[in-house]
């Protein structure tokens, strides 16, 4: 508002809109529960401020001029909001409303968050969700630049990072991405060591440093050192790479559902799973946070004491 009206309240408007959809001045007091000639007075010191009558009068009856249609309009629209603003910082303070920011990485967020979130929204409809898509670097960077409140990533990122708390909620068996042309396509357990021959597709090592290590080193102790090609910072692209015949990678076993033209097979040995949790900022207290935290442990019955590095 102007300085010149900058003494209107909410109280006034709430005044001239009661008036307004009454018609009536004796039964807009009643419903304000204030007395009549101090509303009426009210009326005219409000048409007063804002430089032309709202209302018409004639005969005692009062009608809308076209400035008090318009001035209604954007009177229920401010009163609309400042309601909402109350119900949300009320929301906010009790971990039911606000704004929290996810990061994943796909696809592996497709298979749990879908339903997490529409659960969330069910229960905290007051809350705005916003989901970005990041490699595991990316959600660590942006978590401590406070541009995200909650990533999903693998453990071995965040083990040792003190900035953050965390919770593993699933591990991921691995397996070996093919062709279905590949020689070992057809195999129940692809013997690692047959491998050895063929170009590997991996995670870069700067979008995942503990997860590109924590893969390798599985190959490593079950005896093979894969010949490494190419490396890419989305799991999409290594996909279509593998895909495309362009060689073979090691991806979580859900990674199928997402490439008909690919297979994939387990290993001899087994590698060992991969670990993801949730993470976060340790100092982030949020209650928005410590809600949506709440329901991925319901999801996967984890228990409720984060673990920090």
């Amino acid at each position: 508002m102007s300085r010149d009206n900058a003494w209107m309240e909410l109280r006034h408007l709430k005044y001239f809109v009661a008036v307004a959809e009454e018609m009536n001045i004796s039964r807009a007091a009643v419903r304000l529960r204030v007395s009549q000639p101090p509303l009426s007075r009210q009326i005219r010191d409000l048409e007063q401020e804002v430089g032309t009558p709202l209302f018409e009068r004639r005969h005692k009856r009062l009608k809308l001029t076209p400035a008090g249609t318009s001035f209604l309009s954007e009177a229920r629209k401010i009163l609309f909001q400042a309601t909402r603003a109350v119900r949300m910082a009320k929301a906010a303070a009790l971990g039911q409303g606000g704004q929290i920011t996810i990061a994943f990485l796909s696809p592996l967020g497709g298979l749990f968050l879908p339903p997490i979130i529409r659960s969330f929204r069910q229960k905290f409809p007051l809350v705005n969700v916003d989901l970005r898509e990041m490699a595991p670097r990316e959600q660590l960077d942006a978590l401590l630049d406070q541009h995200i409140d909650l990533g999903f990533v693998a453990q071995p990122e965040v083990e040792g990072a003190n900035a953050f708390a965390f919770d593993s909620f699933m591990e991921v068996p691995l397996r070996v991405a093919l062709t279905p042309g590949h020689a070992l396509a057809k195999a129940r357990r692809v013997p690692l060591k047959d491998l050895n021959e063929d170009r590997f597709i991996t995670f870069k090592r700067s979008a995942a440093p503990a997860t590109h290590d924590f893969i390798l080193q599985a190959c490593r102790n079950a005896g093979l050192e894969p010949n490494v090609l190419r490396q890419s910072d989305r799991a999409q692209s290594i996909l279509d790479l593998v895909a495309a015949g362009m060689g073979v990678a090691v991806v979580p076993e859900h990674f199928q559902r997402y490439r008909s033209e690919m297979v994939l097979r387990s290993c001899s040995p087994a590698l060992p799973p991969l670990p993801l949790c949730m993470v976060w900022r340790r100092s982030d207290q949020s209650p928005v946070l410590r809600s949506l935290c709440a329901m991925v442990r319901k999801h996967f019955e984890i228990p409720g004491t984060p673990r920090k590095p």
